[in-house]
């Protein structure tokens, strides 16, 4: 049989290519073109939800299998688009054709609900399936773990990365999750049933586990203590969706907030009677095989205390070599970033890869920061911390002007690799986020105390402490990076706060 399978080589999809080639099947996937085929399959691009799809690639095609899905909007690939109308381009392209099987991956929580996109277009995708007149198998999974999945992954990143949790409400909604070894199976099996034809079945575990559970279970297989803390959910909404427009890779999504909060169940007996599941149950075992496969930032901070080490001393040792502050700062700088990149084995590919949302953040942190610092530099001045701010504006003439931007920019690039990323990466996931970030911005005052005015100290302290939470959170060093560009652009160059509020 000839499958063409619309998103085969996402992470369901790799499992349903594999399955369905070791019942030699002849497997054609539709994808957006960012990710390789797997290995057997044959690719064409196409993006089912916003794009046309190519008459040929069903050409022949005996059935087409439908794993097209997000759980986060973004820019043209919104919820109706890929969940609706991708949906109504399969059927029409199926219809053209003559392929009149068709096997679709929905979730087991669709449902009609104008106050959830996800919810909504889930159901309406299926309705358009019953009324399209193919032979459609509807299969809805819960949520789905495996090597490269949404849950475990996040799971093991959170509970990787402190020693509390804070579980969605009480931790006592229902999950049935399932292996995606058994949804690939299932797929599989539905192709080669026709009589499924005209059904939806729910693929779910064997067995409903309260949230807690699961946490509790994940944190076992990683042999790792764990404080499980309620958390309102009050609490949650908002701060997940801040966490979520900051970042792509952002550990949830408010999708995926509802459902972990409503639960997500279904019946397992008539998938195992008509298609012959068995779903694996969740355990130890289950996170100890994927586990391994879960990127993570080293935990063994022996390099990051030696950089640290290395960094306190050169802005000692430099003093009386480079008087000059502007040429020992990017001296400091080079040397720690090549012992940076030499000791501590971060992902600085996909750390130092921008985005328009991570440019975004950055400039909206530097904005905030703009105006805190304000409110600080002004306390101060009235403090009698002038003549100290002053002597630090004097900077500005130690080098001439058309270096400083330059310098400038050079200086903070290294100070972000070096500080909030080979520094308080390790450190926060080693003791957690708030403690690894304070800690870094502990080591970079430190190292400013060689600098001698105690307003920077308190600068450093502070904003080293926010770009690094900074960091933590958004998986990437582009939006410490601008936020510490712009606002010492604008602090020292553009927008001076003496200007402004003397």
């Amino acid at each position: 049989m000839k499958v063409v399978v619309a998103g085969g080589s996402g992470f369901l999809g790799r499992h349903v290519a594999a399955a369905l080639l070791a019942r030699g099947h002849e497997v054609v996937t539709l994808d957006r073109g960012r990710r390789a085929a797997p290995a057997g399959v044959t690719s064409v691009r196409a993006d089912v939800a916003t794009g046309e799809i190519p008459a040929a690639a069903l050409a022949g095609a005996d059935a087409v299998v439908n794993l097209v899905g997000i759980k986060r909007a973004a820019g043209a690939q919104t919820f109706e688009a890929v969940h609706v109308e991708a949906v109504r381009r399969l059927i029409a392209a199926a219809q053209a054709a003559g392929v009149a099987r068709l096997v679709h991956v929905s979730v087991v929580c669709s449902r009609p609900d104008d106050a959830s996109p996800y919810h909504d277009t889930k159901w309406r995708a299926e309705a358009l399936l019953r009324e399209s007149g193919l032979a459609v198998t509807i299969l809805k999974p819960a949520v789905i773990y495996g090597a490269g999945d949404d849950m475990l992954t996040h799971l093991v990143q959170m509970i990787r990365c402190a020693p509390v949790f804070p579980i969605v409400g009480r931790g006592d909604s229902l999950l049935q999750p399932v292996d995606v070894r058994d949804v690939a199976r299932a797929v599989a099996a539905a192709l080669g049933r026709p009589e499924t034809a005209g059904r939806a079945y729910d693929v779910v575990g064997p067995e409903r586990l309260t949230l807690r559970a699961i946490v509790r279970t994940v944190a076992q297989g990683l042999g790792l203590r764990l404080a499980i803390v309620p958390t309102p959910l009050a609490i949650l909404r908002p701060l997940v969706a801040l966490w979520s427009w900051m970042s792509a890779r952002a550990l949830s999504t408010p999708a995926q907030l509802r459902m972990i909060e409503e639960g997500l169940v279904g019946d397992p007996e008539p998938a195992r009677r008509d298609l012959g599941l068995e779903p694996r149950p969740f355990s130890v075992e289950s996170v100890r095989a994927v586990a391994p496969s879960v990127p993570a930032i080293s935990r063994d901070v022996r390099g990051t205390a030696a950089v640290v080490a290395a960094g306190i001393a050169l802005s000692f040792g430099f003093v009386p070599l480079l008087p000059n502050a502007w040429f020992r700062m990017a001296a400091v700088g080079a040397s720690l970033s090549a012992l940076s990149f030499a000791l501590v084995p971060l992902p600085w590919r996909v750390l130092l890869t921008p985005s328009r949302r991570s440019l975004a953040v950055g400039a909206a942190a530097a904005a905030l920061l703009y105006v805190t610092g304000g409110a600080i530099f002004l306390a101060l001045s009235r403090l009698g911390a002038g003549p100290q701010i002053d002597a630090l504006y004097a900077w500005r003439d130690l080098v001439p002007r058309a270096l400083v931007w330059p310098l400038l920019m050079f200086i903070v690039l290294t100070e972000e690799l070096v500080w909030r990323n080979a520094v308080t990466l390790p450190l926060a996931e080693r003791f957690g986020p708030w403690t690894g970030a304070a800690l870094g911005a502990l080591a970079f005052t430190v190292a400013h105390v060689a600098m001698g005015a105690p307003v920077l100290l308190l600068a450093a302290l502070g904003a080293g402490f926010f770009w690094g939470l900074l960091v933590v959170y958004t998986r990437s060093a582009v939006p410490a990076l601008i936020s510490h560009l712009v606002w010492d652009t604008a602090v020292l160059l553009l927008w001076p706060y003496p200007d402004l509020l003397r």
